[in-house]
């Protein structure tokens, strides 16, 4: 049986606040709480007033495959000091991070190999803020070619400063399959950065939606040429990519099929158009190559 003091899901004045709709799915698995103010190594995280105090520290006490959750405080902050400071190594666990604004869990990078990397498949991170301390950090998540199925949802990923840049924000490697994007922020900084998504293979029903992408990539923003895919989804996203001598904002491989829909990308590579993807189906997108000029729909209009 599941260890968790929450069956039915948590109740507030009777009104059902984890396990019960919202952004925290119900779940037969265990629920982990996760503080840096309260929280301590050797607690059982089992209750808020008994919280862990690492995300890494919770997720080792995951079982996979049981739809484990593990409940991030409001305010919680945490430092990412290396390549194994959280590793989500655990099939089907879920980090869901509470509060909003500057109430959202805080993770902040302190060498250029901290990394959070995701290998175990059908993972989920949530409600999270990253942050970049130091120059030259390699990459942010690292979604490994067993990590199929990782979704993230409303995370923000931010450059300390320009000095303090992530060179890849998310890696996905060759062969992670159905790879959800959903309601990312990235703003970044001059300089650094070579793009902020990037597949370095096959990315077979990838999506990203709803997104915000904001930076000076020497490559495309969101780089997905290495390898054909199929049934991709790019979808309502607004992509910035201030690098004069970079490329494009979206980039696709040739022969990828999926769509492309109203996304809006400003290029400021002059005579560059800001989509490619020459196999895929494209409705209302929009590109400009300049700050201050209204975009045109890409590609052409069909006759």
């Amino acid at each position: 049986m599941p260890l968790t003091n929450f069956p039915n899901g948590v109740s507030s004045f009777g009104m059902p606040v984890i396990g019960m709709g919202g952004s925290i799915p119900p779940t037969t698995g265990t629920v982990f709480f996760v503080s840096s103010d309260t929280g301590n190594a050797n607690n059982t995280g089992l209750r808020p007033d008994d919280a862990l105090a690492t995300i890494d520290g919770a997720i080792n006490k995951c079982t996979a495959s049981q739809g484990d959750i593990i409940i991030v405080m409001p305010g919680h902050t945490e430092t990412i000091s290396g390549a194994t400071s959280l590793v989500m190594d655990v099939a089907g666990v879920s980090v869901i991070g509470l509060g909003q604004g500057s109430l959202r869990p805080t993770l902040t990078y302190s060498a250029t190999a901290s990394i959070i990397t995701v290998s175990g498949a059908d993972c989920r991170l949530e409600n999270l803020i990253l942050v970049g301390n130091v120059g030259d950090i390699v990459t942010g998540i690292s979604i490994t070619a067993t990590g199929d199925g990782c979704v993230l949802k409303d995370i923000e990923i931010r450059d300390g400063a320009a000095d303090k840049e992530f060179l890849l924000p998310i890696a996905i490697a060759a062969g992670a399959a159905d790879v959800v994007i959903d309601g990312l922020r990235f703003f970044g900084l001059a300089g650094g950065a070579t793009s902020c998504i990037a597949a370095a293979g096959a990315a077979d029903r990838f999506v990203l939606k709803n997104s915000l992408i904001i930076g000076d990539f020497s490559e495309a923003a969101v780089k997905l040429d290495a390898a054909a895919s199929v049934g991709i989804l790019i979808d309502n996203n607004r992509v910035t990519n201030i690098d004069t001598d970079a490329g494009l904002g979206i980039d696709a491989h040739t022969n990828t099929t999926g769509w492309m829909s109203n996304n809006y990308v400003m290029n400021l590579k002059n005579g560059v158009v800001g989509l490619s993807g020459p196999a895929m189906a494209f409705c209302e997108n929009y590109g400009t190559n300049a700050v201050s000029a209204s975009g045109i729909i890409l590609p052409g209009v069909d006759s």
